[in-house]
């Protein structure tokens, strides 16, 4: 699947997301997340974002890096941002960190694309995934707003190996929460190529 366009509002922002271009690859600005969503506040899409750009930034990317998106969903984005600075550096110099919240940045803006689905509550531990999704536009009570089921792994530098193997892992632990009823989605995000793949899990 190809990106398509994909401008949408996000309290009170007019939000580009994604877009086609002639040659097929998509774009991402990683910093559309600042302008938040339900369950993420604008400064905390802010700061996932300059997660992420960190974290491209360490394996000597520059903007307009292009990630490859397989699984479920299929696609080629580049991403973008203005700059890495020395200071967003030094906020996120535990790497380890800046990679599992830079990951739920593209992973929130790639899911945001594929199945308009976004960010509506933080999930809490032990549940086996990080977020719950659903529709910015559906007007019921929080529990019923609830549509799937996001679970994020990130990856600083691997192989496909990795990525296929941390997708299995991922999608095991969110049998944990199958009681919901609700299908979850599994995104594993590699920093060093940059490559993304996506799985999705029907209860059934």
């Amino acid at each position: 699947m190809v990106g398509t366009s994909n401008a949408t509002q996000r309290h009170g922002k007019r939000v580009h997301v994604l877009s086609d271009r002639a040659d097929s690859v998509g774009r991402i600005s990683l910093l559309a997340l600042s302008a938040g969503t339900t369950g993420i506040t604008s400064a905390w899409g802010e700061a996932l974002a300059e997660a992420a750009i960190v974290c491209l930034d360490s394996q000597s990317h520059q903007s307009g890096v292009v990630i490859a998106v397989d699984g479920h969903y299929e696609g080629r984005y580049a991403l973008l941002w203005d700059k890495c600075t020395d200071q967003m550096r030094r906020c996120w110099a535990d790497l380890d960190e800046a990679v599992e919240h830079g990951a739920y940045c593209v992973s929130a803006l790639l899911l945001m694309q594929f199945a308009d689905l976004i960010v509506l509550e933080r999930s809490v531990k032990g549940t086996g995934f990080d977020y719950w999704l659903g529709h910015e536009e559906d007007e019921q009570e929080p529990l019923f707003q609830r549509k799937a089921r996001l679970e994020v792994s990130g990856i600083r530098r691997g192989n496909a190996s990795d990525v296929d193997y941390r997708l299995r892992t991922r999608m095991r632990q969110t049998r944990r929460s199958d009681r919901t009823g609700l299908p979850a989605y599994i995104v594993v995000v590699e920093f060093g190529k940059p490559c993304s793949k996506v799985a999705a899990r029907c209860v059934t």
